[in-house]
């Protein structure tokens, strides 16, 4: 820590000796956009707030603008419009190097403004998408960037919201509600998404490390219950994202290495018109620099291999639409080899070597076309593809030599359709509909040891299945206290010809200035995580048949209430009730305590082979967020979840779920320090206190008879570890120059090394049921560049 002051202190020097009279400036760029149309706003004024004397722009004829010789540091700036609710977007990060991005929607008013006073919000929240009205927040770029501990990763940032926990250290899985994180949906640029993580295997939503690259992200919806109509095939939540364009006007670059990688990055006019742009990142794992410093993240001796490119092209026409194409993609590998190493690790056993590579990414192709002012066409077109090889060799025979156990190797390639028509009749009344096509291609080759030396395939098929999902939604403004969002939902899964209707409303009332009671209600479904359906089932002759390939859709009824209440234009109290039912769930067809509720659990999706949609569960709870919007320096945000999770599988047995841990506490502050007019000094840490895990017991003396791993049935999810206790510290600096700008970041994770429990395993080679911990004290560095 000494150290660290240290370089703070050099740091600081240099700053103060770099002032001259000359300050650096930058610009702040955008697009202005009618919030229910999306049709572009010509002629808004942008006005730059605080400044001596009046730095403005307008919007030119397609929405852009383009505000010059801005001051370096935090800024505001007021977006008006007549006829529309002006908007004033406060504490903007200026620096030099790069232009700073805004993109604005601005609401039609419904009352006539002529002679009446305006005032102008800041409205810190409302969403992107305006038909989510309940349980939906903005992920901004700028918060992911600055909160402690989330390691630049939109899912890491999202555990600090009301209502989400996370699995573990290891990994970023999202549980929202107690709800299984397999139950979250992942959208980009209108399309679904495998998961968007490194390590990732088929069916799961989260992993280690994320592919997703928050220098190529715009502001982001997460939604974690009674989404809107458009949303479907999800039981959990949403996280709608969106990549942002890169810069028309200049050329901008960027370094960085921290611990998602070393990474390059260019962005600049495409050379297509005169207003197309381009923006390319690549980023290459740097895990083996931090263990040859003796840093520990979780894999003993093994070191993770890793490499993502993520891109879009933007190119606007004047006649015939915009056009984009966008990309992500990821390789990555690991070989834990425990007959070689006495080092524990979090993903495996130490009984077994393993070797695990992945493959994933999608690339689409989107078109947007206006019909006159208010009526927009958007079409996407897409291929996926998230891949896994893998195999697992047990040490636990009694010469010790490994023998396979397992082989996987999976490949679904998917190959996606989105078309959505939006119409804003007024000012008051806006309808969306679309139709969502995926094609699943897909190898599934899964197999064990059964006995000696024979292999039992669980899954061996080359198939292709579809899944067809329209919508229709209709949004209406009843005068100006009221607002309501009605719509259904439809999915149609070809391969069984299975079906889900799902009516949605949600309604949002203004009981006072600044005040809102928030109303949700729906149906959701999601299919089975597609290898589900190939799961082969052995027969007592030793043949095999297919069980599960009629299975429906597992579905979820939610009910929502919240209040929110703006107190200032800076702090925000917020708080929602809410209850789940699920029905349909897929169980198995003998009595066990088995439920796809708790699927995700794991690294991996179940292998039960004779289910059917005969299970229940229900989830209730209490949250409560309070949050300080950055202002003047400093922001603040607790939040409070209170929750239960309960299923019954086929046994008729209610039990806490895999993801019951009943509680989780929040706290998040940081202070930001200017240095001259050019530099920046941050402080942000973070407190979390939660429920442990709900884990089922081993039995010890049945594991010993049987030379492996013995969990009661009877037993399921019936022991709690103790509380989850992690604390982290964050210190920034932000320098500009003239022309570039640099920042440094000491992310300390786990400060005090508390050792929060990840799981318990037998160890047949010695007998004994281990305890393995999460990570411990955890220091990240991130240094980047942008000129």
């Amino acid at each position: 820590m000494k150290r660290v002051v240290s370089i703070l202190f050099v740091l600081l020097s240099l700053c103060a000796q770099s002032q001259t009279k000359s300050n650096p400036t930058s610009a702040i760029r955008g697009t202005v956009v009618d919030q229910q149309s999306q049709f572009p706003l010509p002629g808004v004024n942008i006005i730059l707030l605080n400044q001596e004397t009046t730095v403005g722009t307008t919007t030119d004829i397609d929405g852009n603008f383009r505000l010059e010789n801005v001051p370096v540091g935090r800024q505001a700036i007021q977006v008006s419009y007549i006829g529309y609710e002006p908007q004033v977007l406060n504490n903007l990060l200026v620096s030099s190097g790069k232009d700073l991005e805004v993109n604005i929607s601005l609401s039609e008013s419904i009352i006539n403004l002529e002679g009446a006073e305006i005032v102008a919000d800041d409205n810190k929240a409302a969403t992107i998408n305006e038909m989510s009205t309940v349980s939906a927040r903005t992920i901004s770029i700028e918060e992911a960037q600055r909160y402690s501990g989330s390691l630049l990763d939109p899912a890491r940032m999202a555990q600090n919201y009301a209502g989400v926990s996370s699995a573990s250290d290891d990994r970023n899985d999202i549980i929202i509600r107690g709800n299984s994180p397999t139950g979250v949906l992942w959208r980009m640029e209108g399309i679904d998404i495998p998961s968007p993580n490194h390590f990732g295997t088929l069916g799961t939503t989260g992993g280690p490390v994320s592919m997703l690259n928050i220098n190529n992200l715009a502001n982001s919806d997460f939604l974690t219950s009674a989404f809107a109509p458009e949303y479907g095939n999800a039981l959990a939540g949403v996280f709608d994202l969106r990549l942002r364009n890169g810069n028309k006007d200049k050329f901008e670059f960027l370094g960085q290495i921290g611990f998602n990688g070393l990474e390059l990055g260019a962005e600049g006019p495409l050379g297509i018109g005169n207003k197309s742009s381009f923006i390319v990142n690549y980023r290459y794992s740097t895990l083996g620099i931090f263990q040859a410093l003796g840093i520990d993240f979780g894999t003993g001796d093994a070191v993770p291999e890793y490499q993502d490119l993520t891109f879009k092209m933007d190119i606007p026409t004047r006649k015939l639409g915009r056009f984009g194409l966008f990309g992500v993609g990821g390789i990555s590998f690991v070989e834990f080899k425990a007959s070689d190493s006495e080092e524990t690790n979090l993903f495996s056993n130490d009984a077994e070597d393993s070797q695990f590579e992945s493959t994933t990414g999608w690339v689409g192709l989107s078109h947007q076309y206006f019909i006159g002012e208010n009526t927009q066409t958007k079409l996407v077109l897409a291929t996926s593809f998230a891949g896994v090889d893998g195999w697992i060799d047990s040490l636990s025979t009694i010469d010790g030599d490994p023998h396979r156990v397992f082989g996987l190797k999976t490949a679904q390639g998917k190959y996606s359709g989105n078309f959505s028509v939006n119409h804003k009749f007024n000012a008051r009344h806006t309808v969306k509909a679309g139709v969502i096509f995926d094609r699943y291609d897909f190898v599934l080759e899964d197999s064990v040891l059964w006995q000696a030396d024979e292999f039992f395939y669980r899954s061996d098929f080359h198939d292709q299945a579809d899944l067809l999902q329209s919508y229709i939604s209709w949004q209406s403004r009843v005068g100006q206290l009221t607002t309501v969002t009605a719509g259904v939902h439809s999915l149609h899964f070809l391969f069984n010809n299975t079906n889900a209707f799902e009516p949605r409303l949600g309604v949002k009332f203004n009981v006072a200035p600044d005040q809102y009671i928030n109303l949700g209600a729906g149906l959701h479904s999601q299919l089975q995580p597609i290898p589900v359906y190939f799961r082969q089932h052995r027969l007592p002759d030793g043949s095999t048949e297919l069980r599960n390939n009629n299975l429906g859709f597992n579905k979820s009824a939610h009910l929502v209430l919240g209040y929110d209440n703006m107190i200032t234009p800076q702090f925000r109290i917020k708080s929602e009730v809410y209850y789940q039912y699920l029905y349909d769930i897929a169980v198995d067809n003998d009595s066990s305590s088995f439920s796809m509720l708790n699927s995700g659990v794991d690294f991996g999706i179940p292998s039960n082979s004779d289910l059917v949609n005969e299970g229940t569960g229900y989830n209730y709870g209490l949250e409560f967020t309070a949050e300080r919007f950055f202002h003047q320096g400093w922001y603040g945000l607790v939040t409070v979840s209170l929750f239960t999770s309960r299923y019954a599988g086929s046994d008729g047995i209610e039990r806490n779920t895999a993801f019951n841990g009943n509680y989780v506490t929040n706290v998040l502050a940081g202070k930001e320090w200017s240095v001259g007019k050019r530099a920046l000094l941050g402080v942000d840490t973070k407190f979390t206190y939660a429920g442990g895990r709900r884990y089922t017991p081993i039995d010890l003396e049945a594991s010993a008879l049987a030379g492996q791993e013995v969990r009661p049935d009877n037993l399921a999810f019936s022991e709690q570890y103790n509380p989850y206790l992690r604390w982290d510290l964050k210190l920034s600096f932000r320098f500009n120059g003239k022309s570039i700008s640099q920042q440094w970041a000491l992310d300390l994770r786990n400060v005090t090394g508390h050792r929060n429990i990840f799981i318990q395993q037998y160890n047949a080679r010695n007998n004994t049921i281990q305890n393995r911990y999460q990570i411990g004290f955890f220091p990240v560095v991130l240094w980047n560049i942008y000129f």
